[in-house]
């Protein structure tokens, strides 16, 4: 059973590498949103105020292409915010993340209901064989949610650091 229990420990390592990328992605693609919309309103505002004004007073000179030089680029973060649609990204990341989250979860209490013998080895085995198949089911949908080297790299660095890991005093809570 040394190698059924090892396999699990295994899916629970990549569940939890898999959850650490799809939120690191999620937390990348949100920045990203924001960095594109937050300038984008700003952007709208002042151009809609400076086209008002223009539009009310008659300026003469360079000031009058302002507006328009703003509307280019706030036509362009648009277009931008929609191709690449970075709020999907997020939600989906999250929800990839919250699923590998579930099966490293199983995966914790699949060995400690076996190291406590209570599930026989047939049983552990038919569990192992319903989280390989989710874990499955998962890495299909993640398919069209990639994610970076740096999100792996960042993943690895967490685990690393302990991020993953309770203290006694949260043990002991």
């Amino acid at each position: 059973m040394q190698n059924t229990t090892e396999k699990v420990r295994r899916i629970k390592v990549d569940a939890l590498y898999g959850k650490k990328k799809h939120f690191n992605a999620a937390d990348r693609n949100q920045s990203i949103h924001y960095r594109i919309g937050v300038p984008l309103i700003v952007i709208n505002v002042i151009t809609g105020s400076i086209l008002f004004y223009a539009l009310t007073d008659g300026i003469a000179g360079w000031i009058k292409y302002f507006p328009l030089v703003l509307s280019f680029v706030s036509a362009l973060l648009v277009g931008f915010q929609t191709y690449f649609n970075f709020q999907k990204k997020v939600e989906g990341h999250r929800r990839i993340g919250n699923r590998y989250l579930a099966i490293m979860k199983k995966c914790d209490r699949l060995l400690g209901y076996f190291a406590d013998n209570a599930v026989s080895e047939s049983e552990l085995i038919d569990r192992l064989e319903k989280i390989a198949h989710e874990i499955e089911e998962i890495n299909k949908e993640a398919e069209s949610l990639p994610t970076s080297d740096k999100d792996y790299k960042l993943a690895k660095a967490g685990i690393e650091a302990g991020e993953e890991s309770y203290t006694e005093n949260e043990l002991n809570l």
